[in-house]
């Protein structure tokens, strides 16, 4: 789904491209682009009753139904055409509690737990529930839903659209550094002594105060929208590539003023420009501080040295130069996140039947796939669930060495339904303080609830939580 403007969407089919819509008398069909006559758009209210919706034709005023049949028409009767809606997008995070430094774990198998480590099994995903609250799933394991009962029993199960899953996510108390997550049905909050999970009925300090992360840790390949290549860098130069290898991985700080800082995971060294060429030296100076600026002819980023006011390109040769005027898309960059590797059960077992590798191998596999870009422009013009951008690739593609992946696009990683907005806009990004990360706030002002009431038929618009994104709780 895709949102317009004042809680309005297209909806459009995952598998066919294809969008919905539906004539002034009522009658469905579908086309490859979006209409002119608004055909297309559809209002979402909530049910005052339960977590369904109503979907309703913004050109007939009627409303969407499925019969028992199975088959779907529009109708002008309010009342039995309730829907339910999953969400398959959200931010993804490590939730860590510091006292022990260790993260909530659904292990490849599947078993929840606390580990030590920072990796995909650590990974979950926030999935707005409405109204502020988030239901909270394993990202290996996409079946795995965070659940809690009345007597502080913490497990995981399959059930999405129970009220046993609903979680809100807040600042800890005053002198606590760190969030809480409670339990929106037993109002419990989530606890743990580093080994054992579960819940309590009060705020116990730092045994219920926790840590997001966002689940890329701020580490990204940064690709040429014009060319298949990676900036990498080596222990004493930086040049490019067509890999995407733990050398072409950077980590992004933020600094002030919109400013960040790019370091080398693998060899811990800063990227430079000395005013000559690009290079990577071992201790920060301002030589090493960049602004990512959005860039308008091409749907990336502009990399500028901070000292010298000119921006790295990549030439028609493939070669890294710096530039000074940003003419277009070969000074346009890509971040492409880099998330831990990670894998199943089921697919260990595989492997391992199939004699392809040793379970230990597996296990240890390092590939990057896909994850969150940027938390821009969340709210009525918020991102929204399914939304597939052109010239995406699923995540086991770029794991696979596929094509660059433009940037500043919204989009749905069908491989892993992670959805987030693009650095295009990175200096509004950074001036709200939310330049990494990202949460899939609805698809609708309807659902995320943003800004004032308003009625309809048997609902009114609630009021979203202001908390977003989560792994940028620090500035809530």
């Amino acid at each position: 789904m895709f949102e317009d403007t004042n809680g309005i969407v297209r909806m459009k089919s995952k598998i066919h491209n294809i969008f919905l819509n539906s004539s002034k008398t009522g009658f469905l069909s579908g086309s490859s682009e979006p209409s002119t006559d608004g055909s297309d758009q559809w209002s979402i209210h909530k049910d005052s009753n339960s977590d369904s919706y109503f979907i309703r034709s913004i050109i007939n005023d009627r409303y969407l139904i499925c019969y028992e049949d199975g088959s779907v028409s529009t109708t002008e009767e309010y009342g039995p055409q309730l829907w339910n809606i999953e969400f398959l997008t959200g931010e993804l995070c490590f939730i860590s509690l510091p006292e022990k430094d260790k993260r909530i774990t659904c292990n490849p198998f599947g078993a929840l737990g606390m580990s030590e480590n920072w990796k995909g099994w650590e990974v979950w995903r926030f999935i707005e529930a409405g109204n502020g609250n988030v239901r909270i799933s394993s990202w290996t394991h996409s079946q795995h839903i965070l659940c809690s009962d009345s007597s502080g029993k913490v497990t995981t199960t399959k059930n999405l659209l129970g009220d046993w899953e609903k979680w809100i996510v807040e600042r800890a108390p005053d002198g606590f550094d760190g969030i809480i997550i409670k339990s929106v049905s037993h109002g419990r909050y989530l606890r743990s002594n580093g080994g054992h999970i579960d819940t309590s009925e009060r705020f116990e300090g730092t045994s219920t105060t926790w840590h997001l992360d966002a689940g890329h840790c701020n580490r990204f390949l940064i690709s040429s929208i014009a060319h298949d290549k990676r900036i990498c860098g080596s222990k004493d130069s930086v040049f490019s590539t067509g890999n995407r290898k733990e050398w072409e991985v950077w980590e992004l700080t933020k600094l002030e003023n919109n400013f960040v800082t790019l370091k080398s995971t693998a060899f811990g060294k800063y990227l430079t420009f000395n005013g000559h060429e690009l290079t990577v030296n071992d201790e920060l100076h301002d030589n090493g501080i960049w602004k990512l600026e959005e860039c308008e002819k091409a749907q990336g980023v502009y990399i500028k040295s901070k000292n010298h006011k000119a921006a790295i390109s990549c030439n028609k040769s493939g070669s890294l130069v710096v530039v000074l005027g940003c003419t277009g898309i070969s000074e346009s960059w890509s971040l492409e996140p880099s998330m831990p590797s990670t894998i199943s059960g089921n697919q260990i077992t595989k492997y391992s039947l199939a004699g392809s590798f040793a379970v230990a191998s597996i296990i240890a596999a390092p590939f990057a796939v896909m994850g969150i870009i940027g938390a821009v422009g969340f709210g009525a013009e918020g991102i929204a669930a399914g939304s597939v951008a052109a010239g995406m690739m699923s995540a086991e593609a770029i794991a696979a060495g596929g094509g660059v992946v433009a940037g500043g696009t919204v989009a749905t990683l069908q491989s892993i339904g992670a959805a987030g907005l693009g650095l295009a806009g990175t200096s509004a990004a950074m001036g709200a303080g939310a330049l990494l990360g990202g949460s899939a706030l609805g698809i609708s002002v309807a659902i995320s609830g943003v800004g004032n009431k308003s009625s309809g038929e048997g609902a009114e618009v609630e009021k979203k939580s202001v908390n977003r994104p989560f792994c940028d709780w620090r500035s809530w």
